[in-house]
């Protein structure tokens, strides 16, 4: 264990603080040139690191079970309990630092951060003050990011800690009764402290919508909003004057309109001559409300904690792992852009967004020795699959719809054997009956999916529709191409899905066609 001393060179701690460093960047940052002169925004991020078990117990992380379940002595603050640290989390840490392109410490220390709330059972909270894990670094920002931006832009990071999460207070309406659910305790977080780099809420909202979908790609942290796994503190102010501080953000939308309506309240203050003082705010997605006069570094009362000793990493480990193979998103969205997958970068965000980018390519692999094309697998995930799952299915879509059951079934669906209609039914059974693990093939006969309509067949179905119809086909030949859409679908339901929507087409064409002559 090793123990620090601290008697002497208070002016080191001072000038090296956390508040000291972003007070610097603050103070030295360009004015706005932008539609919101004079503002100036720093944001502080707190992730949920995705891991199993809590910081410093073997507890279980998942606090949406029953409350108070999952809280062992230590997470309770029970007197002679010491903390064990968890090196999964350190590694989490480890892969968003080099990501966002930190510089990695290989010495880092943990402090504790006093302050009395009843959802803090220890009376502090231990983080990572004076010496984090990673300081510097910075997220870049692309036109393709947010359509307004002409070039790249660079939001700086002044550095991103490790600290433990609080427990959670929920409020009982018309009552002053609280109750408090300590199974959040001691969850694993990082914090990410930008600089004053923003000039511009929509910039705010791009670099936070960014950073989630970063972080969800490398498997650092879910980052749901709803489910308090991302909470977002942004720092505001405006023309060089106070710092007032809006806590716990908890969407995108939320960072954007809580910054706008703090600009437009601070100018109007200046305004009135009302000199704005360092408040924390409050956003209740409409209005901010002034909750206190703001905390400063000395009224937390830092002081290095005493149970845990210096945190210790290897060149080699960080070597390691700046050397690994993750790719990051936007090296992903360069390449499903460019040939041969040559995707819109619409669909190719939304497959960065839902994770299936990994899902994917294990279908483009297979539909390579059918010789179709990358879009065919984009097409069916995005335009298809997506719309038939609830919130989390995508997790397990893989191991329902396996990558070799949509391979088959796009293979069926352009030979013609299946139609486009009764491959979305078999998807949908398949996600409604995990458990039947039966080929795309087995499926289809067990179903009688495969199209089965003759030629003669079909032209009776479609001179029904068309006798049923005919103002519609009359749209058509007066030059309405986009009528024979309609056509086709009451074909397809005639048929009952037993005919290929080229089928149904081509059909249609040809009577269309006879019977303008």
């Amino acid at each position: 264990m090793v123990f620090r001393i601290y008697t002497t060179n208070a002016r080191f701690y001072l000038d090296n603080s956390l508040a000291a460093r972003c007070f610097r960047r603050w103070a030295s940052s360009k004015p706005s040139a932008n539609k919101y002169p004079g503002l100036k925004c720093g944001l502080e991020i707190h992730l949920q690191l995705d891991t199993a078990k809590k910081l410093f117990s073997p507890s279980r992380t998942s606090f949406q079970d029953t409350p108070n379940t999952n809280v062992s002595l230590y997470d309770a603050a029970i007197p002679g309990t010491q903390p064990r640290l968890n090196y999964h989390a350190v590694l989490l840490a480890l892969r968003a630092a080099i990501a966002l392109n930190c510089d990695i410490h290989e010495r880092s220390e943990f402090d504790r951060k006093h302050y009395f709330y009843a959802d803090q059972p220890a009376g502090y909270q231990i983080t990572q003050f004076y010496h984090p894990i990673a300081t510097g670094g910075f997220l870049r920002l692309l036109p393709r990011d947010r359509r307004s931006f002409k070039e790249p832009l660079d939001v700086n990071l002044v550095q991103i800690q490790l600290e433990q999460d609080t427990g959670k207070s929920t409020y009982a309406v018309d009552s002053d009764v609280a109750y408090i659910d300590f199974n959040r305790t001691n969850h694993p977080l990082i914090e990410i402290v930008t600089a004053p780099d923003i000039y511009d809420p929509d910039d705010a909202g791009t670099f936070v919508h960014k950073l989630q979908l970063l972080v969800r790609h490398l498997g650092v942290s879910s980052a749901q909003f709803q489910a308090g796994e991302m909470r977002v503190d942004v720092n505001v102010s405006v023309n060089g004057g106070k710092r007032c501080e809006i806590k716990n953000l908890a969407s995108v939308s939320d960072v954007t309109q809580a910054i706008r309506s703090e600009y437009k309240r601070q100018l109007e203050a200046e305004k009135n001559g009302n000199p704005v003082s360092s408040f924390t705010l409050g956003w209740d997605g409409c209005n901010i409300n002034v909750q206190r006069p703001k905390e400063n570094t000395s009224e937390y009362r830092y002081i290095p904690d005493p149970e845990l000793p210096p945190l210790l990493l290897s060149q080699d480990l960080i070597e390691k792992m700046q050397n690994s193979n993750n790719k990051l998103p936007d090296t992903l969205l360069d390449e499903l852009v460019a040939a041969p997958h040559s995707l819109r970068l619409i669909d190719a965000q939304t497959l960065l967004k839902w994770g299936l980018i990994d899902y994917y390519l294990l279908v483009v692999g297979n539909l390579q020795q059918a010789g179709i094309q990358p879009k065919s697998a984009a097409n069916w995930i995005v335009h298809h699959i997506l719309g038939l799952l609830t919130p989390g299915e995508e997790k397990r879509l893989g191991s329902i719809v396996t990558p070799q059951r949509l391979t088959d079934m796009i293979v069926y669906e352009k030979d013609s054997t299946l139609s486009k209609l009764n491959a979305m039914n078999i998807v949908q059974y398949a996600l409604d009956h995990p458990d039947d693990q039966r080929s795309i093939k087995e499926l289809m006969k067990a179903f009688d999916l495969e199209n089965s309509t003759d030629l003669t067949e079909l032209i009776s179905i479609c001179e029904s529709v068309l006798d049923e119809h005919g103002e519609v086909a009359q749209k058509y030949v007066a030059g309405k191409k986009g009528s024979i859409n309609f056509l086709v679908g009451m074909v397809m339901k005639q048929s009952a899905g037993k005919c290929s929507v080229k089928e149904a087409r081509k059909a249609l064409d040809m009577l269309l066609e006879q019977h303008n002559k």
